[in-house]
């Protein structure tokens, strides 16, 4: 007689398990969909129930529930993503599947980058504190080969422990395959039939007298001597081999099969900023940039956003079936399955990256990330940057259009200290919004990597005006506010504008167009608005935040901006010492109409001893200059070069239509740049950070402008395009004065 499978033993007397199907809030505690507790048998719509993580019982709702028996919750249980528990329990064939597994089993799971084929060598039970009082199963695997191309032949000898989470595939699982040959039907008959139970068709052998799922926990010991002499573990494992790839190619010919999905994404390898082509139900073919890549809500499979070369009338604007996982202009954006996607063939030089092969779900939040820390922690170091921050669920977590807060905060205070004195100032005109920037926000940042939405939200809260808790602001609103409004800081700026004094904490570029500059560097810039405003820095600013010439969120004066790594601002001081342009002297005089003459070194700022401004201005094309004399250091004893004030590059902050990003150095290193995007995926509600590391942007920022002025924008490396054609701020910290203030 033939074993038979596991039978879920039903509901215990009146304690009913449930897992979470639809979101809800209780007494201002969000539960997630997959979260699990269990109630007291109602009557009534509305039931109090214990809920795992929480502390309180809550009130819950039956449409909000599915019933679940406590070896399903057993099984759930070990599976700490909420989301993947409510992935899986959506998945009901497999599920089932899991749940009917036994000892000799066969699986197929994900681990450590890769797909295995595997055996079910013990079912063990793992304490698991979580409040309602269960015991987690977890699954003891002997891996037998390696299903993805990159592990085939790869050999593995110890076990490992999985939760239901990682089980892709079960052999138990009810397919009406086809029928098997009688060579077949042997394979798995070989031996001492009185010994093996007759198993149906196509499935491995099972031992007579084997106990279900709960009795194979206490009979782990047992396992090795069950084996006939007649059937040799290697030869067992090949036959599982041989079965479980039958069965797999099996299900890889169901067209809505996730494996086949999964498989063909693999084989995709694509990623964000990934340029990719797409053939359409028509058979065009359309082009495009990732902008996204995840599971959207009531899907199982990975999809791409991808935002099109040009309109589309089916198109949106980022959003599918009425949720936003991107921004771009209206009619620009589709949404594919990823196994649907290729790489861009007019690009084939292109080798994108492998994709994960690891489902990617929900962050579950911890009481750890609702903790304040109080002693005060520096800024990242270079060596512990990667290893700290790289990652997703990384940096600060958006919610409700914080991007621009998100990427500001991250920007000025992860592996910098130039803005430390803010945290720390006594008498601040709000020490309340200071504690949480310091406390919970800066220093958790710089030691764990991470911050929640809660506490930006928090702090969103105290700022004082409504419209910062969920609206879309710039950077620069968010610093004014901080800064000046709420914590009363001495302006970062001072700038003389003839005989006044301005105060600022941004400096915002204005200038006139001009056609011939193709790729102007920020140098260039900040130094044509100075002088066609006549200005001059009334001292060394101890942190420059420089925002480039655009207007609102989309109109650019430049389609690219080289942001320079050194800033110098010696010919932009008020009553420094300068040097002639042409002899090396001491220079008291200086000319805005030379700054284009294309004889003079045309965009380097012209200033003239007395000697050398008469001679430049004795030129018949220069006579109607109008050149003015400053104020300059008398008898001051210094021989060229005269010392340079510089000032150095350590974020970027950009946007291309409404979203906020940021490139961040994190040490004095070349190569030593991240990507942080607060809102880089999104599953359900929760918005996912991710940091990237980006190195080649320290190659592109060493090259020319006329070099980059030639490069075709297709042809930029994503991340750079993204630094060259969307910049928006540019922060620069000056070393010297960090040691005083």
């Amino acid at each position: 007689m033939s074993l038979p499978k596991i039978r879920m033993r039903g509901i215990e007397k009146d304690k009913h398990y449930f897992i979470v199907i639809k979101e809800f809030t209780e007494s201002r505690k969000k539960i997630q969909k997959g979260s699990m507790g269990y109630f007291n048998r109602s009557e009534t719509e509305e039931l109090s129930a214990v809920v795992e993580h929480c502390k309180k019982t809550m009130k819950v709702k039956k449409e909000d529930l599915k019933e679940i028996s406590k070896d399903e919750a057993e099984l759930l249980l070990e599976i700490q993503d909420n989301s993947r528990r409510y992935e899986l329990i959506q998945d009901e064939k497999l599920f089932k599947s899991i749940s009917n597994l036994q000892i000799n089993d066969i699986v197929k799971v994900r681990w450590s980058s890769g797909t295995w084929v595997g055996i079910v060598k013990n079912i063990k039970n793992s304490p698991r504190e979580s409040g309602l009082k269960l015991q987690g199963s977890l699954f003891q695997v002997e891996l037998v080969e390696g299903e993805d191309h990159k592990m085939k032949g790869k050999k593995i000898d110890k076990d490992i422990l999985i939760d239901a989470g990682n089980i892709i595939f079960a052999s138990n699982t009810e397919v009406e395959s086809p029928r098997t040959n009688d060579k077949e039907s042997k394979l798995y008959s070989d031996g001492d039939t009185k010994n093996w139970n007759k198993s149906p068709v196509g499935s491995p052998p099972q031992q007579v007298g084997l106990s279900p799922r709960r009795m194979g926990r206490e009979k782990s010991n047992e396992v090795s001597t069950l084996f006939l002499p007649s059937v040799s573990t290697s030869d067992y494992s090949k036959n599982c081999k041989h079965y479980a790839s039958k069965t797999h190619n099996f299900e890889l010919s169901t067209p809505s099969s996730p494996d086949s999905q999964l498989a063909e994404s693999e084989n995709s390898a694509l990623e964000v900023e990934s340029m990719v082509e797409v053939k359409l139900p028509n058979n065009a073919i359309v082009y495009g940039v990732i902008r996204w890549i995840g599971t959207p809500e009531g899907h199982h499979s990975r999809w791409a956003g991808i935002e099109l070369d040009y309109e589309l009338n089916d198109a949106s604007d980022g959003t599918f079936e009425q949720i936003r996982y991107f921004n771009c202009e209206q009619n620009k954006a589709i949404f594919k399955p990823l196994w649907n996607c290729k790489p861009d063939a007019r690009f084939s030089s292109t080798v994108p990256k492998a994709i994960p092969n690891s489902p990617i779900h929900a962050p579950v939040k911890t009481a750890q990330d609702c903790l304040a820390i109080k002693e005060d922690v520096p800024p990242v170091r270079e060596d512990e940057a990667l290893q700290l921050m790289k990652g997703r669920m990384k940096g600060i977590q958006g919610h409700y259009n914080s991007c621009y807060l998100d990427s500001t905060i991250f920007s000025l205070f992860t592996f910098t200290s130039v803005l430390d004195s803010i945290l720390h100032m006594p008498g601040g005109h709000n020490e309340k919004i200071q504690r949480v920037l310091r406390e919970d926000i800066v220093n958790p940042l710089r030691k764990t990597g991470v911050v929640n939405a809660d506490k930006v939200t928090k702090l969103r809260k105290l700022l004082g005006c409504d419209t910062f808790i969920s609206a879309e602001k710039d950077p620069e609103e968010f610093i004014n506010v901080l800064l000046h409004e709420v914590l009363a800081v001495d302006p970062l700026l001072k700038i003389r504008s003839g005989q006044k004094i301005q105060e600022s904490y941004c400096y915002q570029i204005i200038l006139e167009k001009d056609e011939k500059l193709s790729v102007p560097t920020v140098q260039l810039l900040l130094e044509r608005s100075f002088l066609s405003c006549d200005l001059k820095f009334e001292e060394i600013p101890l942190c420059l935040l420089v925002q480039m010439p655009r207007f609102g969120k989309q109109f650019k004066m430049f389609t690219k901006i080289m942001p320079s790594l050194e800033l110098d601002i010696t010919d932009l001081l008020n009553n420094a010492l300068r040097q002639c342009f042409i002899c090396g002297e001491v220079a008291e005089y200086e000319c805005a109409q030379c700054l284009l003459d294309p004889t003079l070194n045309p965009g380097v700022i012209k200033q003239y001893c007395y000697a050398c401004n008469n001679q430049v201005h004795s030129h018949k094309k220069r006579k109607d200059h109008q050149f003015r004399k400053f104020p300059y250091p008398r008898d001051v004893s210094v021989r060229s070069p005269f010392p340079r004030h510089r000032m150095e590059l350590f974020a970027v902050l950009c946007i291309e239509t409404s979203h906020y990003v940021s490139f961040v150095k994190y040490g004095p290193g070349k190569d030593s740049w991240l990507f942080f995007d607060s809102m880089a995926d999104r599953i359900g509600d929760e918005n996912i950070p991710e940091i990237t590391d980006c190195p080649q942007i320290g190659d592109y920022l060493m090259m020319s402008e006329d070099k980059l002025a030639y490069t075709d924008l297709k042809q930029l490396d994503g991340f750079a395009k993204r630094l060259f054609c969307d910049a928006y701020m540019c922060m620069y910290q000056s070393p010297r004065m960090c040691l005083y203030k």
